[in-house]
């Protein structure tokens, strides 16, 4: 019930007292006065003046806190009325307090509730400001509930809080506590809904009014209910005041603009920070993300997998559509994002040629390295063949044996063919003629070790220039004439020890060249007889006899990588067909390939290192040496002249035959010795390593080739972001990503018919056209930030693990992403202090008005 301060004491006073008009509840205050004996010029208690301006403004607001505010001057009559037995002698006899504590109590109170309502009639203008400043610096240092929560919850949370101010608040006032309660549960809905990360379209706004107003309508019909009113009077009551409160929030809008105005990192410029760009676009973005199911956990794993350039439009179908969009659009978001991908783009074949580089060595000189290793062979072998081949040949059954075959036979006319070329001849009369003249046969007696050398090589032809059957090349003949040969080249090796250990080498040698041609052909696409498949590769890297020919083999491959790629660094897209990225075909087997091949030899730091280790392989195994180069040596004239002139360590010239010259020489001699034997060294270890293999290391290889294969991947979708953002995607693509991004005209909705479309919008256009399209580019411009960045805080947090393993449900997950963000977390703090303190001076005032 009501209850009324006459005079220092409390009447309570029937509800129906609330419903009676101004004038009325005068007349009844009068008579209840009157019947407490007490008279307009009767005063039972001190009374004071009305305060000063400074000390009134104070008190109004003090008045003016929510709750204390109510207390106050009841504070202070309980102190006075307390203290007043021993204090009565230091005032006059009207400025004292008399009677028991209830009575000096009701004095004290009157005296103090006078002299707020004398400053009050006196200054009204201050009164109010005083008491509307205090309710605002209250409400400014209230905690806001919910922030981050969905809208119902955020909505709720601030009815129960406000309700609880309101009622507590009304209390106090000695007003009625369920008003209180009512009124602060119905604004704080409203305002709490409007405060709420909402959407900016049109059914998101509609949803928050009315939420804000559905909260009010129903916290008051509650409270009728308790009271025994009227629920329906009170539940449009309860609208009213949610309305209010939406109000109120909304009011907080425009002064949060004003501060954020003079923040820097609310926007680019001052036009920007009007718009509140920054925030909208992060909203944006944290939506795209939120829609997909994206939260921070997922995000970074996908940035992580494509490594430290991938941005958020490269790992989110809708946020590249977005930046498509934006792409389409003049502006400065379109300026950004096209920068932006094309400079990745010019980049892009250097990064191929370093992933490729990382994973199968460096791109090399594939004719230096061939004509090395043919040098090799030829300087190893040379000399001793040179020196074998005139031996003569000494006869035996065996060779004779040999000499009667067809296979030698045919070979020796083909020999005899390059002896006549040097002016001999391999045969000789036998004595007996025949039908074509003197019969000729082989004069062993004068042959030497060149013409039967001549002989297994026209042998080693022959095996060449049979036509394979049945698909095979090593048919029967050609198996019988390897054997034969076999056989004359052990009676060669019998006749000469330089013949065999030249023809070693030169086999030995021959391997290693030969894997260099296979490996040249590792990762052909053809897929005829002759196709590589993973197995057979496998076969044969097992099958090497030393690690210098899979070293060689890999050369083979890298130099046919590099031939495929071309001279131009930029020509990727022959690296994604040679690996079959973005290629679905099962039967595609380059990438298994290329993790064998990795797993059974590691690429050379550089060819340098690569030659020189199977030169070094070779030597050691085949059992020759070749002599190294010598080293340049480095001389005084070396280390300065010209272009590297002698001074000293303040850059002062030296003459080179001073004694401090002579000194700065010699110290740079030395250096140089150091460098050299440094850089000596270090090839050293890598050509140790290019030869290192106990086995086939899988999980290395595995790891090499994943690594290769997934950063031509990503490069593979750095060029479709590249073509989205360009224009380049399809125009519906296009059209759903302009549904993503802040518009710069209004277009009505298509299920308006099309005349009345096209006039409505242009009408709509001329009127806020020209600030949409500001609005537009400023907010797109922030969203161009956001898609070509990699800021994992847009998306939602992860949230932590339930003991079954599964995630906590976030109520919000956009509002939960954007209050990661330090900067709008400090501009949604702001604005909502803002309308928390513009709201709790709001219900003080009612409270206030209604305790009156």
């Amino acid at each position: 019930m009501p209850t009324l301060t006459i005079n220092g004491r409390d009447v309570e006073v029937g509800d129906e007292f609330l419903h009676l008009s101004p004038e009325q509840q005068n007349a009844t205050v009068d008579e209840i006065a009157h019947s407490m004996g007490v008279h307009p010029a009767q005063a039972d208690a001190p009374q004071m003046g009305a305060p000063g301006v400074v000390n009134g403004t104070g008190r109004a607001f003090a008045t003016g806190v929510p709750i204390l505010g109510g207390l106050a001057d009841k504070l202070d009559a309980a102190t006075n009325a307390t203290l007043a037995p021993a204090l009565n002698g230091l005032f006059s006899d009207k400025d004292q307090l008399h009677g028991d504590w209830s009575d000096r109590y009701r004095q004290a109170l009157s005296a103090q509730n006078g002299a707020d309502q004398g400053f009050a009639t006196a200054h009204p203008v201050l009164n109010t400001g005083g008491q509307i400043a205090g309710s605002l610096a209250a409400g400014a240092a209230l905690p806001v509930a919910g922030a981050g929560a969905g809208l119902l919850a955020r909505a709720g949370t601030s009815a129960a809080q406000n309700a609880a101010l309101g009622g507590l608040d009304s209390y106090t006032r000695g007003g009625n506590p369920w008003e209180g309660v009512t009124l602060g549960a119905g604004m704080g809905a409203g305002a709490g809904a409007i405060s709420h990360f909402g959407r900016s379209d049109v059914l998101g706004s509609i949803a928050r009014h009315l939420a804000g107003v559905g909260l009010g309508a129903a916290g008051g019909a509650a409270g009728a209910e308790m009271e025994g009113t009227d629920p329906l009077a009170a539940a449009m009551t309860g609208a009213a005041t949610g309305a209010a409160g939406e109000a109120v929030g909304a009011a907080a809008k425009p002064v949060a603009a004003g501060a954020r105005a003079l923040e820097e990192n609310a926007g680019a410029n001052l036009t920007d920070r009007a718009f509140n760009a920054r925030d909208v676009a992060t909203q944006k973005v944290a939506q795209i993300l939120a829609n997909e199911g994206l939260n921070s956990g997922s995000l970074s794993e996908k940035l992580a997998q494509m490594g430290p350039r991938a941005t958020l439009m490269d790992v989110s179908p809708t946020a590249v559509q977005a930046a498509g969009a934006i792409g389409a659009e003049p502006g400065r978001g379109q300026t950004v994002l096209r920068d932006f991908v094309q400079n990745r783009e010019n980049a892009s074949g250097g990064r191929v040629a370093d992933m490729l580089t990382q994973a199968i060595g460096p791109r090399g000189d594939g004719d230096a390295l061939v004509s090395a290793l043919d040098n090799e062979r030829r300087q190893a072998a040379g000399p001793l063949y040179e020196s074998a081949l005139t031996t003569p040949v000494q006869d035996s059954d065996e060779l004779q044996s040999i000499m009667k075959t067809p296979a030698f036979r045919t070979a020796l006319a083909k020999a005899n063919t390059l002896a006549s070329n040097e002016g001999r001849s391999l045969y000789a009369p036998t004595g007996e003629s025949g039908m074509h003249g003197p019969v000729m046969a082989p004069d062993v007696a004068n042959m030497t070790l060149q013409d039967l050398h001549y002989v297994q090589r026209a042998m080693q032809d022959n095996i060449g220039e049979i036509k394979a059957g049945a698909g095979f090349k090593d048919n029967e003949l050609s198996r019988s004439i390897a054997g034969v040969r076999k056989d004359l080249l052990a009676q060669m090796d019998g006749m000469s020890p330089e013949y065999q250990q030249a023809r070693k080498i030169y086999a030995g040698a021959s391997r290693v060249r030969d894997s260099y041609d296979d490996g040249f052909k590792a990762f052909d696409s053809s897929t005829g007889e002759n196709h590589l498949t993973n197995d057979m590769m496998e076969r044969k890297l097992a099958g090497f006899e030393s690690q210098s020919e899979r070293q060689a083999y890999l050369l083979g491959a890298r130099q046919r990588i590099s031939n495929i790629m071309g001279a131009s660094r930029n020509n990727r897209q022959r690296a994604y067909t040679l690996f079959g990225v973005g290629n679905d075909n099962p039967d595609f087997e380059n990438q298994q390939k290329l993790a064998t091949l990795l797993s059974y030899v590691r690429p050379a730091a550089n060819q340098e290192a690569a030659q020189g280790a199977i030169q070094d392989d070779m030597r050691q195994r085949l059992g020759y040496s070749i002599a190294a180069p010598e080293a340049e040596p480095i001389t005084p004239e070396s280390v300065h002249g010209p272009d590297n002139p002698l001074v000293d360590a303040h850059g002062n010239a030296l003459e080179p035959e001073s004694e401090e010259g002579q000194a700065e020489i010699a110290r740079r001699i030395a250096h140089a010795e150091t460098e050299q034997q440094a850089a000596a060294d270090l090839l050293a270890e890598q050509k140790q390593a290019a030869l290192q293999f106990s086995g086939p290391d899988r999980a290395r290889g595995q790891a090499a080739a994943d690594a290769l294969l997934n950063g031509l991947k990503t490069e593979r979708q750095f060029g479709e972001t590249k073509n989205e953002v360009s224009g380049d995607s399809k125009t519906a693509r296009r059209l759903q990503g302009r549904q993503l991004i802040a518009a710069s005209e209004v277009n009505l909705p298509s299920s308006v018919p099309t005349t009345v479309t096209r006039v409505a919008s242009s009408l709509a256009n001329a009127v806020v056209g020209s600030a949409m399209r500001r609005r537009a580019d400023a907010v797109n411009y922030e969203m161009a930030r956001l898609l070509a960045g990699s800021d994992t805080r847009l998306a939602a947090p992860s949230g932590p693990k339930k003991p079954n393993g599964k995630a906590t449900p976030q109520p919000d997950p956009i509002a939960a992403a954007l209050l990661r963000n330090p900067g709008i977390r400090e501009r949604v703090d702001t604005k909502n202090s803002i309308a928390q303190a513009l709201l709790t001076a709001a219900i003080t005032q009612a409270n206030m008005n209604g305790s009156r």
